[in-house]
């Protein structure tokens, strides 16, 4: 747990746990981009203001909050705004994946892939490659993050924000152990690492997938998949939230487990590892949060 984290659940007036853990996180990162300019000259010093100016706006929220308790729709966007520092944190870790090391591990990785699995998965799957199959994969893979947000609104609207934050604060650690994963131990991907890999076909979501790769995705946020993890979370807390939000997210995640080799962003030990995570972040935020006969505020 970091330190300043509050074990006890808050009302909606102050920080949530969640955003306590972006803020601290956000100031990690740009204080190491700081001293990677200083040590190796990295250009994404740029980004140091920034992260201020996203600190300010975390510092702002509990006072949104109260100002928006009569709108529902902005009060929840308020609530789940964690999920923005996320996305901007994967951002900052972009900037420092060989901050410690410029070699990668794809060599390590693919090797730890043939022990454990007796094969590539990843040169496997090139031979159950098909352009229906692939589109229904990159489907999957881009549904992911709709779905998180999705999943959020539904906790919030059939459990409150309790149950919101607690969903928030999971995958925050989730994240965050992927994060400083990306920069201990940095891998470009499959995609990068394997030569004279086929080209995986396909049609309209394919051609999203790629406009996502140039635009949104960096080499070196292999190992461990951010994805699987966050994936993981979400299945659990989907199963308390009811049958019917399991039964639509469960199988999409799956899939989409299985889109991240497909697709060859991820070696196979890639999402054991994001799969255990998740599987961790759980338990420390339910034993971090759990406070005997403390409940967020209901509004």
């Amino acid at each position: 747990m970091a330190p300043g984290l509050s074990s006890q659940p808050q009302p909606s007036d102050r920080i949530f746990p969640a955003e306590k853990l972006v803020i601290i996180s956000i100031s990690f990162f740009s204080l190491l981009i700081v001293a990677d300019f200083f040590i190796r000259s990295g250009r994404s010093i740029f980004l140091v203001p920034l992260s201020l100016v996203v600190i300010l706006l975390y510092l702002w929220l509990p006072r949104g909050r109260q100002k928006h308790q009569g709108q529902p729709v902005l009060f929840f966007i308020f609530s789940a705004w964690s999920l923005a520092g996320y996305a901007y944190l994967y951002k900052l870790v972009g900037a420092l994946v060989n901050f410690l090391s410029s070699r990668w591990q794809d060599d390590f990785l693919a090797r730890l892939d043939r022990i454990i699995f007796g094969f590539s998965p990843n040169l496997s799957i090139t031979s159950y490659q098909r352009p229906w199959l692939t589109e229904l994969m990159m489907l999957a893979y881009m549904v992911y993050l709709p779905l998180v947000v999705w999943l959020a609104y539904q906790i919030f609207r059939r459990q409150g924000q309790e149950e919101l934050q607690n969903y928030l604060f999971s995958l925050g650690l989730a994240y965050l152990a992927c994060f400083v994963l990306f920069i201990l131990l940095p891998a470009a991907s499959p995609r990068f690492y394997f030569q004279d890999l086929p080209a995986v076909s396909g049609l309209w979501f394919r051609k999203l997938m790629q406009l996502v790769e140039v635009s949104a995705q960096y080499r070196g946020g292999s190992f461990p998949s951010a994805h699987c993890a966050a994936g993981t979370v979400m299945m659990f807390f989907a199963g308390r939230a009811g049958k019917r939000v399991f039964l639509v997210v469960t199988p999409l995640i799956l899939l989409f487990f299985l889109s991240t080799v497909y697709g060859q962003y991820h070696y196979g030990v890639d999402v054991l590892a994001g799969i255990l995570i998740g599987l961790l972040a759980v338990l420390v935020s339910k034993l971090s949060l759990r406070q005997p006969g403390a409940a967020v505020a209901k509004e």
